[in-house]
């Protein structure tokens, strides 16, 4: 990861970031159309991270552009718990008001469906997630633990429903196994 320190804010780039743009190389245009979009929705979902963020006179300690989007770590230091809840909601906010901008205007298709799981995915009561940070500030250790054990719990019955009737989806199985291993280490 390369890293550069501006003022009190940390920039880095992951190499994974690099291999996103490689694979966009690779792809057909229908791929890359999907992916270039995907991405632009991830970014779109920091950008509202980080304009609360700054409405709330605070700044980013660290910006990493990585593989999955970008990843804005705010100076917790800055915000009380009422405002860095509104930032870490800010985000699934800004996707579900594309989602529905898109749903309206053009009756839905991949920018609405990829907003729309963006802001759900960002919400789930995971570490790595959003909605894994709202319920640590807003909830006891013990509670946290419960919540994130039924969810994977949750996550392993629909994988196992899934597999068993044969409509596995890869990026379910990928997107569960990352889950539980961010739980595992982080």
């Amino acid at each position: 990861m390369f890293k550069l320190k501006i003022k009190n804010t940390t920039y880095g780039i992951s190499f994974s970031f690099f291999f996103v743009i490689a694979l966009v190389t690779i792809c057909s245009a229908t791929q890359t159309e999907k992916l270039l979009m995907t991405l632009v929705s991830c970014a779109l979902h920091e950008l509202g991270h980080l304009v609360l963020m700054t409405a709330f006179g605070s700044s980013p300690q660290e910006i990493v552009v990585y593989g999955g989007g970008i990843r804005i770590t705010p100076d917790s230091r800055q915000l009380d718990r009422r405002r860095e809840t509104a930032v870490l909601l800010a985000g699934a906010g800004v996707n579900f008001l594309l989602s529905f901008a898109a749903y309206l205007t053009n009756g839905g298709g991949f920018f609405c469906q990829v907003n729309f799981l963006l802001g759900a995915l960002n919400l789930l009561p995971f570490r790595y997630f959003d909605g894994g940070r709202i319920l640590a500030l807003l909830a006891n250790g013990k509670v946290c633990e419960f919540f994130r054990a039924v969810f994977i719990l949750l996550s392993a019955v629909a994988m196992i429903h899934m597999i068993l009737h044969g409509t596995v989806s890869i990026s379910f199985a990928a997107t569960f196994c990352f889950i539980v291993l961010s739980e595992v280490i982080y």
